[in-house]
């Protein structure tokens, strides 16, 4: 029992830090939906997807960072100053990462204001560029973050998480107390979320500094070798990011999903980017009981009265039915939430259910038995049910909010059949004897 409430505390510390970066977008357009039109919160909850997908692409840098790290950090290594050096590696990197995701980040803002003609366009082209210094700062956040978790200080990277939610939250309270016009709501909220990105590497670098693992001779270094190496940059993004694919993948289709549904109807897109939200708020942080689950999994093999799987998904089945039950009871009495149709919740609730065979087992077999486990599966599902899917919906001008998420559902539900079909999970890994070690480091 001991270990089990070991791996539900762990497993929690570790959802509850990327629980708030997902829920901040939640809590702000509930906030915008007091006073300002769909197009303003359409627009501010494309940016939150489109920063998702910068976020979930730079993600391998905390593994790196993580594994990189940590064997310096044990006393039989080399120590705080072989972990120091393994830090500037990660950070040279990053900056380099940052310095063509601000590049690009800016391009595609300009191109958006150039070339939209419509409010949400407008309103979005805005808000990203205000928000395009925080999506620069988002791989040298992830080192940082990954230097916390090397030195467990997991609490720490909760912190640095609540202390950008509540201070994006603030504003926007601000500006609708305020009254201010929708382009000035949108610039304040932008640039939040860029003073956000840097208040959260200034805690996290500072805390660094005091023992002596980051000074700002480092971080200086670390630029110069970024910007006399490109070439490198650019290579180290692609290797990382092409870990975290199946976050990808997800990001994109649910900003397609926007998109769509915004081209529709103002307030079709909105609904659906709150919805996308509330979902990327639970479920992206739930993969985290998977991942840490198969770690406790390969921990106890061949140990009598090992952890299996099924105490993983039992565990993420209990969270998922309280957040089902916690989604139906806002949606009656939160007033922000009316905007969801019964219809639409309920294809929400059932794609709750179904994550423990989704994006649970996903994360567990990514690390339990091959990072390339699951892409036939991903793949499968989102390229051949989900694209086409909302595609022909946007053709045919049915994309409300209701259309676009049943898509969604049937997308979610080949994942999990997909998953299935492709053989059950390894019977002696489930049973937790001894095999083969994984190719996963963690």
């Amino acid at each position: 029992m001991q270990i089990r409430r070991d791996y539900l505390g762990r497993a929690s510390l570790a959802a509850s830090a990327l629980f708030l970066p997902n829920f901040r977008v939640v809590i702000v357009l509930l906030v915008l939906a007091a006073t300002y039109p769909p197009e303003v919160r359409a627009a501010v909850g494309l940016g939150g997807s489109m920063t998702a997908v910068v976020t979930v692409l730079a993600s391998g840098f905390v593994v790196t960072t993580v594994r990189a790290c940590t064997p310096a950090l044990r006393k039989s290594a080399v120590g705080p100053r072989g972990a120091a050096t393994a830090l500037h590696r990660e950070l040279t990197a990053a900056f380099g990462a940052a310095g063509l995701l601000l590049v690009v980040g800016a391009v595609v803002g300009i191109i958006c204001a150039l070339w939209t003609n419509t409010d949400i366009g407008g309103f979005f082209a805005v808000y990203w560029l205000c928000a395009v210094p925080a999506v620069a700062l988002t791989p040298i956040g992830f080192v940082l973050n990954g230097a916390f978790q090397s030195l467990h200080r997991d609490v720490g990277n909760l912190g640095a998480a609540a202390t950008g939610t509540v201070m994006q939250a603030l504003v926007a309270v601000v500006v609708v107390l305020a009254h201010t016009p929708p382009i000035v709501a949108v610039v304040a909220l932008g640039g939040a979320t860029s003073v956000a990105g840097v208040v959260g590497a200034a805690i996290r670098g500072r805390q660094l500094a005091a023992i002596g693992l980051v000074s700002a001779r480092t971080v200086r270094s670390a630029a110069r070798s970024a910007a006399g190496r490109p070439a490198a940059a650019l290579h180290s993004l692609v290797e990382r990011g092409a870990a975290s694919v199946d976050g990808l993948v997800f990001m994109v289709t649910f900003t397609a999903a926007v998109l769509i549904a915004s081209a529709y109807s103002p307030a079709s897109g909105a609904a659906v980017a709150l919805a996308v939200s509330l979902m990327r708020s639970t479920i992206v942080p739930l993969k985290q009981f998977g991942v840490v689950g198969a770690r406790f999994v390969l921990k106890e093999q061949g140990q009598p009265n090992a952890m299996r799987l099924a105490t993983v998904q039992t565990s993420c089945v209990a969270l998922l039915l309280g957040a089902a039950a916690i989604l139906v009871g806002a949606r009656a009495i939160v007033r922000p939430l009316d905007e969801l149709s019964w219809i639409l919740v309920a294809m929400m609730v059932a794609q709750l259910v179904l994550e423990p065979w989704g994006g649970v087992l996903y994360a567990y077999r990514k690390v339990a038995e091959s990072t390339f486990r699951g892409l036939p599966a991903l793949f499968g599902a989102y390229c051949g049910v989900a694209a086409p899917g909302l595609l022909l919906i946007a053709i045919l001008h049915v994309a409300t909010a209701e259309a676009t998420w049943a898509v969604l559902l049937l997308a979610r539900i080949a994942f999990v059949v997909a998953q299935g079909v492709r053989g059950p999970i390894n019977r002696v890994n489930d049973a937790g004897a001894p095999r083969a070690p994984s190719r996963a480091a963690g």
